[in-house]
């Protein structure tokens, strides 16, 4: 079968790892690159030895390439922009990195002009992809730990970042079963940034779902913090990474590891979860693209409930409120709060924890296309 037409907007860190999927998976040919910085595409041709045409305006690309798959990498404020755009040309299918947009209304604006446009959304949470974290998925829907009663996960670097990946990964791990409440609180005294996106200092959030399953996150509050979590069932434990993982119940006499084999990452890769979960996500792809799956464990609708329980986190510090589901606000809750003297900067002084990933003289993300 041809492989797939794929070409990419904003030729940054995380459009890279789309990049390294789409080789891996052997189905896809890079044909096109967008960026405003000639020297950023120039290393995707060098890194991945690509011979592919640069643009710096991605609409001109679109008209002329006319690619099947568009990877949107540039930063959030930028994710709804470029999906909108992008999906007006009608590509097969569009992967956008994570978070989904920089607010709710502008992540159901993406839904619907891809709706409209007849193009398949997906939203790159590819930790879905982990073999471990599958395993404890059929774990719990096998009953090794019994009812499930609470997930506990901690973040770093702010919610909507890091976090969205543990609120996909909350969801998926109950079979994508639906949050009900949220209620959290924020603690914001600098004037922080994360790739050009407001975020917290510190954050504390608790989530319930249909089946009385709670989950919560701390973010920034420990010291330490990773992907993964700790799953409390009423039969049993899990402990779960990105690589591995542990299962305590009746029948196990103690932790019982577990390290599922991969199918595309030798696990002791230093990019592993990169390398093995985003071959996945691109092989998945093309799969439904071409009629071999029914859906995408990525698919859009997924992203974009990741994305409101984070939003509800600040939604519920702004009410003081435990927040219902689907959460009503679409705009930013947290930028609400700040502009409005709410929640007031007392330690002035702009900054942005991802400058390191701009280039030249830039350290404000204003005219950045890529991350």
């Amino acid at each position: 079968m041809p492989k797939l037409r794929a070409a990419i907007i904003g030729c940054g860190g995380m459009a890279r790892r789309h990049l390294i999927g789409y080789q891996h998976s052997g189905r896809y040919e890079i044909i096109a690159l967008a960026d405003l910085h000639e020297a950023a595409m120039q290393e995707y041709d060098g890194e991945f030895d690509l011979q592919t045409t640069h643009y710096s305006d991605a609409r001109e690309m679109m008209e002329k390439e006319r690619p099947d798959v568009v990877s949107i990498g540039t930063w959030h404020s930028g994710h709804a922009e470029w999906t909108i755009a992008a999906s007006a040309y009608r590509p097969k299918a569009i992967l956008c990195e994570k978070p989904m947009a920089d607010t709710p209304g502008r992540a159901e604006q993406m839904l619907v002009a891809c709706t409209r446009n007849d193009v398949k959304l997906v939203i790159g949470h590819q930790r879905r992809f982990l073999p471990a974290y599958t395993l404890a998925k059929n774990l719990i829907a096998d009953g090794a730990i019994g009812k499930v009663e609470w997930i506990h996960s901690l973040g770093g670097q702010g919610l909507p970042n890091f976090c969205t990946h543990q609120t996909d990964m909350f969801r998926y791990l109950l079979g994508d079963e639906e949050c009900v409440w949220v209620m959290g609180n924020v603690e914001r005294k600098t004037d922080r940034y994360e790739r050009e996106t407001r975020i917290e200092d510190r954050a504390v959030a608790t989530f319930m779902f249909e089946s009385g399953a709670k989950a919560s996150i701390l973010c920034d509050v420990t010291d330490s913090w990773y992907q993964g979590a700790k799953i409390y069932g009423s039969e049993g434990m899990i402990d779960v990474t990105t690589t591995d993982l542990r299962l305590m119940n009746s029948s196990t006499n103690g932790w019982e590891e577990h390290t599922p084999d991969p199918q595309h990452a030798d696990p002791s890769e230093r990019q592993f979860e990169y390398l093995e979960a985003g071959t996945a996500q691109a092989v998945e792809l093309a799969d439904w693209l071409e009629g071999e799956a029914e859906t995408h464990r990525g698919e859009a609708t997924h992203g974009y409930k990741a994305l409101q329980m984070i939003h509800a986190v600040y939604e519920s510090a702004r009410c003081h409120e435990r927040v219902e589901m689907p959460l009503q606000t679409r705009v930013n809750p947290l930028d609400v709060m700040v502009e409005s003297g709410q929640l007031p900067v007392e330690r002035p002084g702009k900054y942005e924890i991802r400058a390191f990933r701009l280039r030249g003289e830039g350290m404000e993300s204003d005219q950045e296309m890529s991350s």
